[in-house]
């Protein structure tokens, strides 16, 4: 499939400086980039739908293992 994408043109400038470096074609390299950002995106969905589904099922963490997630990973700034 062919589209056609209104690339910015410092992205253009970079992607174009990246392919060279690269010694690859721009259209790899915004595919892979494409592939990286769906399959990113996707697992946030479902991970987000995941625990949406938990929360209206009622399945929150305890009051102890909020404790010992910031006691491990510390405070929020």
């Amino acid at each position: 499939m062919t589209a056609t994408v209104a690339i910015r043109p410092d992205l253009q400038t970079q992607l174009g400086s990246l392919a060279t470096e690269m010694h690859r074609s721009e259209s790899e390299l915004v595919n892979e980039a494409l592939e990286s950002y769906l399959q990113r995106t996707q697992t946030y969905i479902t991970r987000l739908k995941q625990r949406v589904a938990e929360a209206d099922a009622g399945q929150f963490a305890t009051d102890k293992e909020v404790e010992n997630f910031f006691l491990t990973h510390g405070e929020p700034d």
